[in-house]
Protein backbone atom coordinates (compact mmCIF):
# COMPACT_ATOMS: atom_id res chain seq x y z
CA UNK A 1 0.00 0.00 0.00
CA UNK A 2 1.25 3.32 -0.97
CA UNK A 3 1.77 6.57 1.69
CA UNK A 4 0.84 10.20 1.03
CA UNK A 5 4.36 10.21 -0.56
CA UNK A 6 3.34 8.33 -3.26
CA UNK A 7 0.35 10.39 -3.93
CA UNK A 8 0.21 12.85 -6.92
CA UNK A 9 -2.68 15.50 -7.16
CA UNK A 10 -4.66 16.02 -9.41
CA UNK A 11 -7.48 19.07 -9.50
CA UNK A 12 -11.01 18.96 -11.23
CA UNK A 13 -11.31 21.68 -13.98
CA UNK A 14 -14.23 21.17 -16.73
CA UNK A 15 -15.56 17.79 -15.28
CA UNK A 16 -11.73 16.08 -15.57
CA UNK A 17 -8.78 15.52 -13.35
CA UNK A 18 -5.99 17.61 -14.32
CA UNK A 19 -2.54 17.20 -12.83
CA UNK A 20 -1.61 20.28 -10.56
CA UNK A 21 1.96 19.52 -10.01
CA UNK A 22 4.76 18.34 -11.65
CA UNK A 23 5.13 15.24 -10.06
CA UNK A 24 1.49 14.37 -11.24
CA UNK A 25 2.44 15.76 -14.65
CA UNK A 26 5.18 13.23 -15.25
CA UNK A 27 2.57 10.58 -13.83
CA UNK A 28 0.33 11.17 -16.67
CA UNK A 29 2.72 11.89 -18.94
CA UNK A 30 4.60 7.92 -18.31
CA UNK A 31 1.24 6.43 -19.54
CA UNK A 32 0.81 4.83 -22.48
CA UNK A 33 -1.53 6.54 -24.84
CA UNK A 34 -5.17 4.79 -23.90
CA UNK A 35 -3.55 3.18 -20.90
CA UNK A 36 -6.18 2.10 -18.45
CA UNK A 37 -5.18 2.89 -14.91
CA UNK A 38 -6.74 2.45 -11.52
CA UNK A 39 -6.84 5.73 -9.35
CA UNK A 40 -7.77 5.65 -5.80
CA UNK A 41 -9.32 9.10 -4.95
CA UNK A 42 -9.45 10.67 -1.74
CA UNK A 43 -9.79 14.76 -0.75
CA UNK A 44 -6.63 16.09 0.64
CA UNK A 45 -6.44 17.26 4.46
CA UNK A 46 -7.05 20.20 5.50
CA UNK A 47 -4.40 21.13 8.22
CA UNK A 48 -5.74 24.09 9.66
CA UNK A 49 -8.50 21.41 10.80
CA UNK A 50 -6.28 19.59 12.20
CA UNK A 51 -4.86 22.12 14.09
CA UNK A 52 -8.43 23.15 15.20
CA UNK A 53 -8.73 19.54 16.78
CA UNK A 54 -5.20 20.13 18.90
CA UNK A 55 -6.32 23.50 19.85
CA UNK A 56 -9.56 22.56 21.48
CA UNK A 57 -7.85 19.42 23.31
CA UNK A 58 -5.40 21.63 24.66
CA UNK A 59 -7.86 23.73 25.61
CA UNK A 60 -9.79 21.13 27.49
CA UNK A 61 -6.89 19.19 29.25
CA UNK A 62 -5.07 22.83 30.43
CA UNK A 63 -9.13 23.91 32.19
CA UNK A 64 -10.01 20.40 33.52
CA UNK A 65 -8.22 17.92 35.91
CA UNK A 66 -9.58 14.34 33.96
CA UNK A 67 -6.87 14.40 31.46
CA UNK A 68 -3.10 14.55 31.65
CA UNK A 69 -2.43 14.83 28.23
CA UNK A 70 -3.83 16.11 24.93
CA UNK A 71 -3.28 12.60 23.65
CA UNK A 72 -4.95 11.24 26.61
CA UNK A 73 -8.14 12.99 25.74
CA UNK A 74 -7.87 12.29 21.93
CA UNK A 75 -7.70 8.23 22.97
CA UNK A 76 -10.68 8.42 25.19
CA UNK A 77 -12.33 11.14 22.05
CA UNK A 78 -11.44 8.07 19.49
CA UNK A 79 -13.09 5.01 21.62
CA UNK A 80 -16.31 7.34 22.34
CA UNK A 81 -16.48 7.84 18.67
CA UNK A 82 -16.16 4.41 17.73
CA UNK A 83 -12.59 4.66 16.28
CA UNK A 84 -11.47 1.72 17.71
CA UNK A 85 -11.51 -2.16 17.54
CA UNK A 86 -12.30 -3.71 20.72
CA UNK A 87 -10.46 -6.64 21.86
CA UNK A 88 -10.45 -9.63 24.52
CA UNK A 89 -7.38 -10.21 26.18
CA UNK A 90 -6.95 -14.18 26.47
CA UNK A 91 -5.23 -14.48 29.43
CA UNK A 92 -7.69 -12.53 31.09
CA UNK A 93 -10.73 -12.18 29.48
CA UNK A 94 -10.73 -8.68 29.77
CA UNK A 95 -11.78 -6.41 26.65
CA UNK A 96 -9.79 -3.69 25.56
CA UNK A 97 -9.77 -1.09 22.88
CA UNK A 98 -6.79 -0.64 20.13
CA UNK A 99 -7.67 2.79 18.79
CA UNK A 100 -7.41 4.16 15.23
CA UNK A 101 -5.35 6.37 13.65
CA UNK A 102 -6.46 10.07 12.61
CA UNK A 103 -3.00 10.86 10.72
CA UNK A 104 -3.28 12.43 7.28
CA UNK A 105 -2.79 8.84 6.03
CA UNK A 106 -5.25 7.51 7.26
CA UNK A 107 -7.87 9.71 7.11
CA UNK A 108 -9.07 11.93 4.04
CA UNK A 109 -10.84 15.29 4.60
CA UNK A 110 -13.87 13.79 4.24
CA UNK A 111 -13.52 10.90 6.87
CA UNK A 112 -12.07 13.57 9.69
CA UNK A 113 -14.64 15.54 9.05
CA UNK A 114 -16.81 13.70 9.74
CA UNK A 115 -14.71 12.03 12.81
CA UNK A 116 -14.17 15.64 14.04
CA UNK A 117 -18.30 16.86 14.25
CA UNK A 118 -18.66 13.40 16.12
CA UNK A 119 -15.97 14.24 18.74
CA UNK A 120 -16.60 17.66 18.50
CA UNK A 121 -20.35 16.84 19.86
CA UNK A 122 -19.17 14.61 22.41
CA UNK A 123 -16.65 17.13 24.13
CA UNK A 124 -19.65 20.10 23.98
CA UNK A 125 -22.76 17.54 25.03
CA UNK A 126 -20.73 15.16 27.97
CA UNK A 127 -17.51 17.16 28.96
CA UNK A 128 -17.74 20.96 28.56
CA UNK A 129 -22.09 20.73 29.32
CA UNK A 130 -22.32 23.26 26.02
CA UNK A 131 -23.87 23.67 22.73
CA UNK A 132 -21.36 22.05 19.79
CA UNK A 133 -21.85 24.95 17.57
CA UNK A 134 -20.94 27.47 20.61
CA UNK A 135 -17.46 25.47 20.92
CA UNK A 136 -16.94 25.75 17.32
CA UNK A 137 -17.21 29.18 17.33
CA UNK A 138 -15.04 29.29 20.15
CA UNK A 139 -12.41 27.61 18.64
CA UNK A 140 -13.06 28.66 15.12
CA UNK A 141 -11.45 32.64 16.65
CA UNK A 142 -8.28 31.13 18.12
CA UNK A 143 -6.64 28.98 15.12
CA UNK A 144 -6.34 31.48 12.20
Amino acid sequence: MGTDLDARAFTKRRGALWPSDPYAEEFVEKLAEGKEVLVTLRKARNPQHHRLLWTVLHKVVENSEKWDSETQLLDELKIATGLCEIRVNLLTGEPYAITGSISFAAMDQTKFASWFDKAIGILATRVLNCEKQALLDEISSMVK
